[in-house]
């Protein structure tokens, strides 16, 4: 790979502010337009539409953005437009959360990004040139969301290199964005330190960048398990697609889920069964904690209370930063198995997104149900047509309260009700796991358990 190519930027190429008016940039022959895009960095937020009104009160829907995701790039006429930030609650009725004005200025890309409690948002505005001049180059800056008083410094590397070699990209500050640097298109690997400092807190890997644009990389505290003191960067280009870099130096975490119920409380090992186990004591019927390990494929064993053998040489691979739940159950020959599903790492707040896990060998599929007080099977908007036995889907539901089926069609469409939960409230910042399993005490054979 040729050496890391870093071309000065002349400060007039770049107009940059925070919270800024219009420009007077007539735009190029390759930017004639207007440019928007909206970032989520609210963690506690609803999925949030942006929305521009214009002077004769005509509404423009900018798109939508789920904590640290982003809309598309959005080509608009140049001028002065209202803005509301809006979401849907569950009544169904738009709210507006944050109302604003924002200016754009042909050949200028608008960066709106919202941030801070999701029950009064705040909006910073930034803006800068698009550069036509660009060939088979890109721009890169950073803005730092780490809510704190340290500001962090952006590093860069070809992906064969280490940090020794990596050359500085510029220093931000809380809710400041970095100057652009110019770099040749490539596969990169990005470090973030805190400012004047060498020592590496954050370590991507590695990361093509092709396109000649500009691309913006937001520093934000990580979210999920266990995520304490942990940073996270997005890597932003121009459409909806958000990258989450993860940190290659970072653990992962897993959880475990055992099904079967002749085990009593068992332990789970990682490995060498005469070691000590991640996880010991375990009762069935029961989710354990998060355990965090280093990253790695591990061979996973289950013992039951006397120490006996239930089963062994199960794979779990954990990537850096993976959150992973492994259940147990017995599949249709009685013998032991495990299904490992990836948990999401977003807030639970205003939408839950959990796995559900199907381990009812005596059919070859059910159908799952979610319904609110007022409403039946027949007309929630909340079910999964088909979970194939021994495996998994994801769930999403918005807050609030439900009571959960698992239901069989027959030949003729007819449904079984095979199991259900008590009508039950999502508690925010839980999360959850659905399994779907036989039993022999209740009436039916079947249970569905929401476990957190």
């Amino acid at each position: 790979m040729s050496t890391l190519r870093m071309l000065a930027l002349a400060i007039s190429s770049l107009t940059l502010t925070a919270c800024g008016g219009s420009s007077d940039n007539s735009g190029s022959d390759t930017y004639p337009d207007a440019y928007i895009q909206f970032y989520n960095g609210s963690a506690n937020s609803a999925n949030t539409t942006l929305q521009l009104i214009e002077a004769d009160d005509d509404e423009i829907a900018v798109g939508s953005a789920t904590f640290a995701d982003a809309t598309g790039l959005v080509t608009m006429e140049a001028g002065s437009y209202g803005l509301e930030l809006n979401w849907t609650p569950a009544s169904g009725e738009t709210a507006t959360v944050r109302t604003d004005k924002v200016a754009l200025a042909d050949g200028e890309k608008t960066f709106l990004t919202m941030l801070g409690d999701f029950n009064s948002p705040e909006l910073l505005t930034f803006k800068f040139s698009r550069d036509d001049t660009l060939d088979d180059q890109f721009k890169v800056a950073m803005l730092n969301l780490v809510n704190n008083s340290n500001s962090y410094d952006l590093y860069i590397s070809e992906d064969d290199q280490a940090f020794s070699d990596a050359k500085l990209v510029n220093t931000a500050s809380y809710k400041g964005l970095s100057q652009f640097q110019t770099y040749a298109t490539g596969s990169y690997i990005f470090y973030v330190t805190k400012g004047g400092d060498k020592t590496v807190l954050f370590k991507s890997d590695a990361v093509t960048l092709s396109y000649e644009t500009e691309y913006l990389l937001v520093l934000r505290s990580a979210t999920g398990p266990s995520a304490n003191n942990k940073l996270a960067l997005d890597l932003i280009g121009n459409t909806t697609a958000v990258t989450t870099l993860e940190d290659v130096t970072s653990n992962a975490q897993f959880r475990v889920y055992n099904s079967i119920n002749d085990s009593g409380t068992g332990s789970v090992f990682l490995g060498d069964l005469t070691a000590t186990p991640a996880i010991a004591k375990l009762p069935f019927d029961t989710l354990s904690a998060y355990t965090e390990v280093v990253a790695g494929d591990y061979r996973v064993s289950l013992t039951d209370a006397k120490g006996t053998l239930v089963m062994r040489n199960g794979l779990m691979t954990l990537s850096q930063g993976a959150v992973k739940s492994v259940v147990f159950y017995l599949d249709a020959n009685a013998k032991a198995a495990a299904i490992t599903v990836t948990d999401s790492k977003t807030p639970q707040v205003y939408d839950f997104v959990f796995n559900a896990v199907n381990t009812i060998a005596d059919y070859d599929q059910v159908s799952l149900y979610f319904v609110k007080p007022g409403y039946t099977m027949e007309n929630t908007p909340y079910y999964v047509t088909t979970l194939n036995y021994a495996s998994q889907t994801s769930v999403t539901l918005p807050a609030g309260e439900y009571t959960m089926y698992v239901v069989h069609k027959d030949n003729n469409n007819n449904k079984i009700l095979l199991a259900q939960t008590e009508l039950t409230k999502l508690v925010s910042g839980s999360n959850y796991l659905l399994v779907a399993e036989k039993e022999q005490n209740s009436l039916s054979g079947f249970k569905l358990t929401l476990a957190k």
